[in-house]
């Protein structure tokens, strides 16, 4: 074959490398890279007898292109056909998935319950830390007690009774006997927190020291709400009627928010100038229907 007819090895196709190769007779199955075929082909030109053939006939003749290109026309129309009949069976492979899912369902024991959606766990989550943030306000929130002592008739403020309980602790406070409302003890109780108020009692001596008095009775225990602003008798110490000077059954329980009023009132002997304390007990604690 003469060296003019030679295309240049870098210009030429993969396809054209290999043709020419297989001229020389050498095995190109083995090369993987595009550098090892023009190698290959370049040493075979230096080192090999040219082929008897011309350049020309190294590449497909017009039969085989043809040949080739009719292949492939067919290959595409083979991939066409099969395209839908795969997709028309696919409807009656589900189908038939879904009639033995059905079976098998009918057969089997119920599915588990849906699993609860996200949305669902935050706002319980949200609600429990809410939940939470109340307690610990209701736990740091006191139970007031405060009692204001003045004189009468003028009014004018001689001291005062001041105490607080927190959640948990037990609640006593003494009230001043008075005549006058006026002089009632205000119990402010915040929220989610309960004042529970068990017993009452009086000391010994001082009550008998006021029975001395002229028209002295006793002393009544009374309790009046923002519901009701009456402040109605819960327990009388009376000195004909009652046989001891405590008391321990009152059962008396009230949530917050609230504001009630407590008063030891004095049966007359209060005019003379006489008066006793009236001592209350119970307890503090958050609300149970709330946390």
């Amino acid at each position: 074959m003469p060296s003019d007819n030679l295309p240049d090895i870098s210009s030429m196709k993969l396809s054209e490398l290999k043709q020419e190769l297989t001229l020389y007779g050498i095995d190109s199955s083995n090369f993987f890279e595009k550098s090892e075929f023009k190698s290959a082909l370049k040493n075979a030109r230096d080192t090999l007898p040219r082929p008897s053939t011309t350049y020309r006939e190294v590449g497909p003749s017009e039969e085989e292109l043809r040949a080739a290109e009719k292949a492939k026309q067919q290959q595409q129309q083979q991939r066409q056909h099969k395209s839908p009949s795969t997709s028309s069976r696919r409807p009656s492979t589900s189908s038939s998935s879904h009639r033995h899912h059905h079976h098998t369902s009918s057969s089997s024991t119920p599915p588990p319950p849906a699993p609860v959606p996200p949305h669902t766990t935050t706002q319980s989550n949200n609600k429990s830390d809410l939940m939470n943030k109340k307690r610990l306000l209701a736990s740091r929130s006191p139970v007031t007690a405060l009692q204001q002592i003045r004189e009468h008739p003028s009014g004018k403020l001689l001291g005062e009774r001041n105490n607080s309980f927190l959640p948990g602790a037990p609640f006593s406070f003494a009230l001043m006997g008075s005549l006058q409302e006026n002089d009632a003890a205000i119990i402010r109780i915040p929220d989610g927190v309960c004042l529970k108020i068990n017993a009452a009692s009086v000391d010994r001596k001082s009550m008998e020291n006021f029975l001395l008095q002229k028209g002295s009775i006793g002393v009544s225990l009374k309790v009046s709400s923002e519901e009701n602003p009456a402040l109605l008798p819960i327990w009388t110490f009376d000195k004909e009627k009652s046989k001891s000077y405590t008391v321990s059954d009152l059962g008396v329980e009230v949530c917050g928010p609230r504001t009630v009023r407590l008063l030891a009132f004095m049966e007359m002997g209060f005019r003379s100038g006489a008066s006793v304390d009236l001592f209350v007990f119970g307890s503090v604690g958050l609300d149970r229907n709330r946390f």
